[in-house]
């Protein structure tokens, strides 16, 4: 018998697929990554991030992954949901090679569903490429380090050998390709993020608080 038979997907109301998420603290996004230490990233500036519910499915999660039932109960789970897309990370990022490796496993269980994968950690995807493949299934986009800047192209050389794409923010409405952080309206019927020819996904830098930040980061740093 499982010892996590409680739920652990979440329903993003912008996002038309289930996602597997897990708290940016106890992953390390936010002392690690630039967007969480300028605090442009959208899930510290989101509320709802501090809501009872949230924290609690957080918690689980974590606690799942960090299991040896993780691969056969998410297996199971996404699988009951009988859906063609899954998103893993709307909060939260891989932090470790293991992670890493439970993850694909999932992925490798369920071939015909497309998985898109947003990771900034190219620390740990490039020990795990020396090794292993990405499936036919999975698209991992590389986030750029630091808001509204350019991926370094010596990254790009890399990763892009291994079929790994990539995303970027910017604060220039015309130069991004992502309808939804521009209008606000959620990706709908949009499905470039899980789709491995977009190489490059660009993200409008949207909301006056994380623009804000963003000024006082740039500043503070120039």
């Amino acid at each position: 018998m499982s010892l996590f038979p409680k739920n652990h997907l979440s329903h993003p109301s912008k996002i038309p697929v289930p996602t597997f998420d897990l708290d940016v603290d106890r992953t390390g996004c936010v002392e690690r990554c630039t967007y969480g230490k300028s605090k442009v990233c959208y899930v510290v500036n989101n509320p709802n991030e501090n809501y009872p519910s949230r924290k609690a499915i957080l918690k689980r999660n974590w606690d799942l992954i960090n299991s040896d039932q993780f691969v056969a109960v998410l297996t199971k789970q996404i699988r009951h949901e009988r859906i063609n897309d899954f998103r893993f990370f709307s909060s939260g990022d891989f932090f470790d090679l293991e992670s890493i490796e439970k993850i694909i496993k999932v992925c490798e269980n369920l071939p015909r569903v497309r998985f898109w994968i947003p990771t900034s950690r190219d620390d740990l995807l490039m020990e795990f490429l020396q090794k292993n493949k990405i499936p036919s299934n999975v698209t991992i986009r590389l986030s750029a380090p630091t808001p509204d800047t350019e991926i370094p192209q010596f990254m790009k050389d890399y990763f892009k050998i291994h079929g790994v794409v990539f995303s970027e923010t910017t604060t220039d409405p015309d130069a991004v390709n992502c309808h939804a952080s521009i209008d606000g309206t959620g990706c709908q019927d949009c499905d470039q993020c899980w789709n491995p020819e977009f190489e490059k996904t660009k993200y409008f830098i949207h909301g006056s608080k994380a623009q804000k930040n963003l000024k006082i980061f740039k500043e503070k740093n120039d």
